[in-house]
């Protein structure tokens, strides 16, 4: 009997809002020895979500793994076509953006523009075929604000700067309808793990 499944995300943002720390963080890792991302990375982790310990005992959830398949890339500008040629050959399940308040708004408001845009070409280059395709799938769209200790952890004022997206939120929610959106508010430093294993509770629940 195969007990694990597969999470597949692509991450993406702008640079430097935590994608690579988000992942060292989710691996056990020093996340604050991080390296600007300069290429596609892929990310690999077996684990046990903390939701399975309130399992009952003859629940196969209890003991199952979960295999997160993370797709890593570059948030700088001159580097961002490589998203389109991730999301192309890895097939992932979803997105999980990135966003920090302590960054510009309009800049990462073009990288969620962009990484719309390359998913749709994931589907299909050809923007009829894509829009088509899109209207099918069932797919995951995580908004993550990181960095909410610059914002003294506060929750309501994470939200409302999401909101600077919803445009783009919009777009999203339009295109692909049988899609599930998730927002999550932490910091990839300082939040407690149970934050970080949340994320994923979160795509296991759309997923599954």
């Amino acid at each position: 009997m195969v007990l694990d499944r597969d999470i597949r995300l692509t991450i993406l943002g702008h640079t430097g809002v935590g994608k690579t720390s988000l992942i060292k963080r989710l691996k056990g890792e020093d996340s604050a020895a991080t390296e600007k991302t300069m290429d596609i990375v892929i990310e690999k982790k077996k684990m046990v979500l903390l939701s399975a310990a309130k399992q009952s005992k003859i629940s196969l959830e209890r003991y199952r793994k979960y295999n997160i398949i993370a797709v890593d890339n570059p948030g700088d500008f001159k580097l961002r076509r490589k998203w389109r040629e991730a999301m192309r050959r890895y097939k992932t399940d979803g997105i999980l953006f990135m966003l920090d308040p302590s960054q510009p708004v309009e800049a990462q408001r073009v990288a969620m523009e962009d990484s719309f845009n390359y998913f749709l070409d994931s589907l299909s280059l050809d923007p009829d075929k894509a829009d088509k395709k899109a209207r099918k799938k069932k797919t995951l769209f995580v908004f993550v604000v990181n960095k909410i200790d610059t914002i003294n952890y506060d929750e309501t004022q994470a939200s409302k700067f999401l909101d600077n997206f919803e445009t783009v939120i919009k777009d999203f929610k339009m295109t692909f309808p049988f899609a599930v959106f998730e927002r999550v508010y932490i910091s990839v430093q300082d939040s407690p793990y149970e934050k970080i294993d949340y994320i994923f509770e979160k795509c296991k629940q759309a997923l599954y």
